[in-house]
């Protein structure tokens, strides 16, 4: 029996996981441990839990520049700012708390319906959140923390008007995203908002929705009745629609989540 420590390095700060073994390793089998090591230290869950791909060209999509392309590419100017019209409708003196929040691509977005609000964005991804830093330096209001969400350290974010966890459920196994769900509700303030965005299958997918299912670093993509089933555990109040929402004929799920 020999003990395998991982050095992992993230957040500014450097954590060591042990892992005991009595064999010679693969190097699938060393890279499985030091993703579950870099998981456990950013999650506090194990690596199969986060159900995404990052392999081959998925881990493109790390980079921000990168990421923001192919958001482009996907539509995002007239998703988005859809999504703001029609779904998170912002207003004047709200506080937004923005789950997986990537480069803050929405804030531009609600800047067109409101410029008094708070808005905090979280993201596992840290090169996401020092690209946001940078690009939104001169804006106060505006705050982006590298680091997950749970239920101790949402509750100084009790107050929300608005949560927004847009391209995050389809990434996540069942109980971390019914953990999520509750993490959303104790952040919102009575009569507060949840509204989430994924990409969906449904029984008729046209080809383009095809390629954009098999594409996506998602692992966990459902249909709308098992998005819901999840959904109401924790909002038994709740509506869902199945929107175009770009200039593309593919369908995403949206839900929207009421705290009362």
């Amino acid at each position: 029996m020999a003990v395998l420590t991982i050095v992992v390095f993230a957040g500014g700060q450097v954590t060591f996981r042990e892992y005991r073994i009595s064999r010679a390793l693969r190097p699938d089998q060393f890279c499985a441990m030091q993703n579950d090591a870099v998981a456990q230290n950013n999650y506090g869950l194990n690596a199969h839990q986060v159900a995404e791909n990052k392999n081959g060209i998925h881990a493109l999509i790390s980079s921000p520049r990168i990421y923001n392309l192919i958001q482009w590419a996907a539509g995002e100017q007239l998703y988005r700012n859809r999504m703001v019209r029609d779904y998170i409708k912002p207003f004047e003196g709200c506080k937004i708390l923005d789950i997986g929040c990537g480069t803050g691509g929405y804030i531009h977005h609600i800047d067109h319906y409101c410029t008094n609000y708070e808005y905090y964005g979280f993201d596992g991804e840290a090169i996401y959140i020092d690209y946001a830093n940078r690009h939104f330096a001169a804006r106060p209001n505006l705050h982006f923390f590298h680091k997950i969400l749970t239920e101790d350290n949402v509750k100084e974010f009790s107050d929300c008007d608005l949560v927004i966890a847009t391209g995050v459920m389809h990434h996540l196994d069942d109980p971390i995203v019914v953990s999520l769900l509750r993490i959303a509700k104790q952040a919102l303030k009575p009569g507060g908002r949840l509204i989430t965005y994924d990409t969906g299958k449904f029984d008729k997918m046209s080809p383009l929705e095809k390629f954009f299912l098999n594409f996506d670093r998602g692992r966990s993509i459902r249909n709308e009745q098992e998005y819901a089933a999840l959904v109401k555990q924790i909002f038994p109040n709740y509506s869902s629609h199945t929107p175009r929402l770009t200039y593309y004929n593919s369908r995403n799920i949206v839900f929207e989540c009421f705290n009362n």
